[in-house]
């Protein structure tokens, strides 16, 4: 998940690339499925020399009617440590959500990276910082309050998520199969 000790994830993730290359390794599987969230770490940044544009966050005013911008579009910037692999592979699915949508969006457009998954990311990517309310005995409500869009104006992920470029179909055969088919999959896929 992207919850707990954010740095050292960072951390652990650029150990991992950096012992990879270090052992010619020629294909990387990054598995982002069952991760609902936290927060975004840029992980994109150690494998593309490239920034690479988030959404726009903005907010409703009932002063103008209108959802209006808040800061600058968020983007991932490219790690001064950069590393990279002939193959590389990325699990989603729907379980992956909110902050791990936008991790999964960033490593989706790295050069080269195949997205591979039987559904896309949950499409449920949306602002709820300003959305946490304390009702009485004891119960929380969460709601969006705001959205991020993209330069067309278009809504970034929400109600579509990170769709996968390899979609593994559903049949009989294949929920039948032992272990985890779509790993299965994206290791067949690494080593073509």
């Amino acid at each position: 998940s992207n919850y707990d000790d954010l740095n050292l994830i960072i951390r652990l993730f650029q150990r991992a690339l950096k012992t990879f290359e270090a052992n010619d390794v020629e294909a990387i599987i990054i598995d982002l499925r069952q991760n609902s969230g936290g927060a975004p770490l840029g992980l994109a940044g150690f494998l593309t020399d490239q920034e690479i544009t988030l959404g726009q966050l903005e907010y409703y005013s009932e002063k103008t009617g209108r959802f209006e911008p808040e800061g600058l579009p968020d983007k991932i910037t490219p790690n001064q440590e950069q590393y990279r692999f002939d193959k590389m592979i990325l699990l989603v699915d729907q379980a992956c959500a909110s902050a791990c949508e936008l991790e999964a969006y960033g490593l989706s457009q790295v050069p080269g990276m195949i997205v591979v998954g039987q559904y896309p990311t949950a499409g449920v990517e949306a602002e709820v910082a300003r959305g946490q309310f304390k009702l009485p005995e004891g119960i929380s409500l969460q709601i969006p309050t705001g959205r991020f869009v993209l330069p067309d104006g278009s809504i970034f992920l929400e109600g579509q998520g990170v769709v996968p470029d390899e979609r593994i179909p559903i049949t009989k055969d294949f929920v039948l199969r032992e272990g985890d088919p779509v790993l299965s999959y994206a290791v067949q896929l690494a080593r073509q």
